[in-house]
C-alpha cells in the first residue's frame, strides 16, 4: 500500500500546517474581540446621538412651525369728510348755491374721504357726456370690435357748431377714422365728432350702453335727453380711474382738454384729466387731479354768474385743502350777497332737460 494512503488526517498533517491553523484561529478570535468592541462603541455613539436627536428635531420643528410675522395691511373704510363739508358749506353760502343750481362730489383716493352735495339732481349734461361715450368705444377697441382705424359715417345731421376740426376736415358722407373722432371729442370738445360717435349706435342705444359705468338707477328720460347727475358723473370718473389701464389714451387726451380753464385754471403743478361742459347756463367740470394725494372731483352749476371763475376758485380751494394748506376751521361762513350771483331757484327736473342728439353742445365761445 502506498505510504500515506488511508492514514488519519491527524497523522497525515505536518506539524507546520498545525501551527498555521492555530495562528489563524487565534487571529480570528482577536479580530472577533476587536470587532465586538467596535460594535459596542458604535452602539454607544448611536445611543448618545439618539438622545440628542429629539432635541434637534424639536428645534427643527419649532423653527418650521414658528409663524412668520406678516405685516397686516391697513384697510381704510370710506368715510364722509366733515372738514370738506365745512368748506363746501362756506362756498355754498359765498356763491349763493342751492340744490337747484349746484352739485358737487369729491373722493380722496389715499384716505378714502368723500363728500357729495346734491348728488341725485339731474342737470343738462352738455359735453360731460363725451367721457362715457369715449369709454364705450375704448372698451370696444380693447375687445377687438373696432380699431382706431375703423371708420364711421359722417351723416349730414351730425354737424354741430363748436370746437374741433371734424367739420372742416371732413364732409357729410365721408367715413371718419375712429381714433380721430375720439381725440377731437375729448381734446377739442368737438360736437360734430361726438354726434358721429353717438349716431353710429343711435342715441337711446348709446345711452343704454353707458349706464354700465354706474350703479345709479337712471330715470327713463336719461335715454332720450342729455342729462347727468353728480352721482352718475362720480361713478363714471371712479370707473375710469379704477380701470385706467384700459383708458390710457383717453386719460392723456383729458389731460390736454381745455388747458388753463375750469378745474385746472389755477392748478399748474399737477396733471388734471378732466372734461368740462357748457350749454345754455349749465357749466360743469369733472375729472381726476393726479398729485401728492390724488382725488376725484366734480362741480356742476346752473345759471351762476362768472361760473368759469367760480369753478376755478373752488377747485383751487379743494387742492389746497387736500394738500393741508387750507385750514377750514378758520373759514368764516359769509353771508350770501343779495345782489351778485344770478341763481335759478326753479327746481330742476329731468323732464325739463330735452337735449337730444344735437344738443350735446357747448356755446361756441366755451369750446
Amino acid at each position: 500500500m502506498p505510504k500515506g494512503k488511508h492514514v488519519k488526517p491527524g497523522a497525515y498533517s505536518k506539524p507546520k500546517f498545525k501551527k498555521s491553523i492555530l495562528f489563524i484561529l487565534f487571529s480570528v478570535i482577536i479580530l472577533s474581540i476587536i470587532f465586538n468592541n467596535l460594535e459596542v462603541k458604535n452602539e454607544m455613539v448611536e445611543s448618545i446621538a439618539s438622545k440628542d436627536e429629539p432635541e434637534k428635531n424639536a428645534d427643527v420643528a419649532e423653527a418650521t412651525t414658528q409663524p412668520e410675522e406678516v405685516e397686516e395691511e391697513t384697510i381704510i373704510d370710506p368715510s364722509e369728510d366733515e372738514d370738506l363739508k365745512l368748506l363746501i358749506d362756506s362756498e355754498t353760502t359765498k356763491y349763493g348755491f342751492n340744490e337747484n343750481n349746484f352739485a358737487f362730489f369729491y373722493y380722496n383716493i389715499d384716505d378714502k374721504k368723500y363728500y357729495f352735495y346734491n348728488e341725485d339732481s339731474y342737470f343738462t349734461a352738455a359735453s360731460t357726456i363725451k367721457v362715457p361715450v369715449a369709454m364705450y368705444y375704448y372698451d370696444e377697441i380693447n375687445a377687438g370690435t373696432y380699431t382706431t382705424d375703423s371708420k364711421l359715417l359722417y351723416d349730414e345731421g351730425d354737424y354741430e357748431a363748436g370746437g374741433g376740426t371734424t367739420a372742416s376736415v371732413y364732409s357729410a358722407g365721408d367715413y371718419v377714422p375712429l381714433g380721430f373722432l375720439l381725440e377731437q371729442a375729448i381734446i377739442n370738445s368737438d360736437n360734430t365728432a361726438v354726434n358721429i360717435l353717438i349716431g353710429n349706435l343711435g342715441y337711446s342705444n348709446m345711452k343704454r350702453k353707458i349706464t354700465k359705468y354706474s350703479d345709479e338707477v337712471v330715470p327713463e328720460d336719461f335715454y332720450s335727453n342729455n342729462i347727468i347727475s353728480c352721482g352718475y358723473a362720480y361713478d363714471v370718473i371712479n370707473y375710469l380711474y379704477e380701470h385706467q389701464d384700459s383708458y390710457q389714451k383717453l386719460i392723456e387726451d383729458m389731460k390736454k382738454s381745455s388747458m388753463g380753464m375750469y378745474l385746472k385754471q389755477y392748478i399748474t403743478d399737477y396733471d388734471v384729466a378732466h372734461k368740462y361742459g357748457s350749454y345754455s347756463g349749465y357749466v360743469h367740470d369733472y375729472g381726476i387731479v393726479f398729485g401728492e394725494k390724488t382725488y376725484l372731483v366734480g362741480i356742476f352749476t346752473k345759471n351762476i354768474t362768472d361760473s368759469d371763475e367760480v369753478i376755478a376758485q373752488i377747485s383751487l380751494d379743494i387742492l389746497n385743502y387736500t394738500l393741508g394748506k387750507l385750514d377750514v376751521s378758520t373759514l368764516a361762513v359769509p353771508q350770501a350777497e343779495e345782489a351778485g350771483n344770478t341763481t335759478n331757484n326753479t327746481s330742476t327736473n329731468t323732464s325739463a332737460n330735452t337735449n337730444t342728439l344735437n344738443v350735446v353742445s357747448e356755446n361756441t365761445s366755451s369750446n
